[in-house]
């Protein structure tokens, strides 16, 4: 008797947004559309329709199942380590999805999971002995490092090593001190990163100090 042939699982929002996912992973943004995404789950494009509202809900749904990933703010002990934990873990999603920093940061919708991470940083902080004003703007200079410095990561990644001498567009004299620079210094993501995110802690530590007494 031959088997019977597994049930199809019914589709759903949380489905078709992780298909959305898995094809920018495979072949960038460029290659997300509600035919493509519906041929991966074996559906037909209109029956997407039932579960996103349109392009727009499609692509901003994808950024908030990245997001999501994120692992929440830790519980407990010094807030710079705490910090420290939320915005690498958030920098390593990012990377992961390198078509996600810039969505992110153009797409105006902000779902629960953006959210959540907003909530943990700001918690953190507040905790730390920021006064509501000071978390506040202190969260956007967070938000810039995870988003904007993983951003430009991302793209020094996809070219041959970033500033180039010979990519200049013009000679290196007109340039000199970026020459004398790049003369020396070398690409490290892994310490730049950390190089800015000690001093967004230094930079913390002293407006607290300052805004305190």
């Amino acid at each position: 008797m031959a088997a019977s042939a597994s049930p199809r699982l019914p589709l759903s929002r949380e489905r078709i947004l992780r298909a959305g996912v898995e094809l920018a992973d495979a072949e960038g943004l460029e290659g997300v559309s509600m035919r493509k995404v519906a041929k991966r789950l074996g559906v037909e494009a209109m029956s997407l329709y039932r579960h996103v509202a349109d392009k727009d809900d499609l692509l901003d749904g994808m950024v908030d199942e990245v997001l999501a990933d994120i692992p929440g703010a830790p519980l407990g002990g010094d807030w710079r380590d705490r910090l420290g934990a939320l915005v690498r873990g958030a920098h390593r999603v990012l990377v992961a999805h390198p078509w996600a920093p810039a969505l992110a940061t153009s797409r105006p919708a902000v779902g629960p999971a953006r959210l959540r991470f907003v909530d943990g940083v700001l918690g953190i902080l507040l905790s730390a002995g920021c006064s509501p004003q000071l978390a506040h703007d202190t969260l956007h200079a967070v938000e810039v490092h995870v988003f904007a410095f993983t951003l430009q990561e991302l793209r020094l990644r996809s070219t041959t090593g970033g500033y180039e001498l010979d990519h200049l567009p013009a000679g290196a004299e007109s340039y000199p001190h970026l020459a004398a620079t790049l003369a020396e210094a070398q690409h490290d993501h892994v310490a730049e990163f950390e190089f800015v995110l000690e001093l967004l802690m230094v930079g913390i530590e002293r407006a607290i100090r300052a805004t305190s007494g």
